[in-house]
């Protein structure tokens, strides 16, 4: 986690920008005070979620673009589009089966980029700054799911 610290500026900022809308979501269900707005809240973050796969996939294809090794080049491409496939399965599925592979996919995709930070494909610092940002955005999702299953 020291690498964090060694992320740019602007990257570890936009990145804690960027889980505003998961925990808004994760914690808003929660509060009555938000009214029905709190009904809204697990489609915002359904497609929120899957936006951000898209782009977790994005971050695979431009590591691909600067693989000059064709062998690993053709993996990572293929790789890249997996997030957006399964976020496009999620809208198909019931709110709680649909933030359950979410969370499957931000695991999966975060072990993938750690191990790819650690052989250098992606830069040292995206390692700890992608586990902080995965680990809100999965925990607003199990909360979904909970207040789903509870309510």
């Amino acid at each position: 986690m020291a690498k964090f610290s060694t992320a740019p500026f602007i990257a570890r900022l936009l990145g804690l920008l960027g889980l505003l809308p998961f925990l808004l979501g994760g914690l808003g269900v929660w509060l009555p005070i938000l009214g029905d707005l709190r009904f809204a809240l697990p489609i915002m973050v359904l497609a929120y979620a899957a936006l951000i796969a898209s782009f977790l996939g994005g971050v695979r294809w431009g590591a691909a673009m600067q693989n000059q090794s064709l062998a690993g080049q053709a993996r990572h491409f293929v790789m890249s589009i997996v997030p957006s496939l399964i976020a496009l399965v999620a809208f198909l599925l019931p709110l709680p089966q649909a933030f359950t592979l979410l969370i499957i996919m931000f695991l999966a995709q975060g072990v993938l980029d750690v191990m790819a930070a650690d052989s250098g494909e992606l830069a040292d610092w995206y390692a700890p700054l992608r586990l902080i940002l995965t680990g809100v955005a999965i925990l607003s999702m199990a909360s979904l799911i909970w207040h789903s299953l509870t309510h």
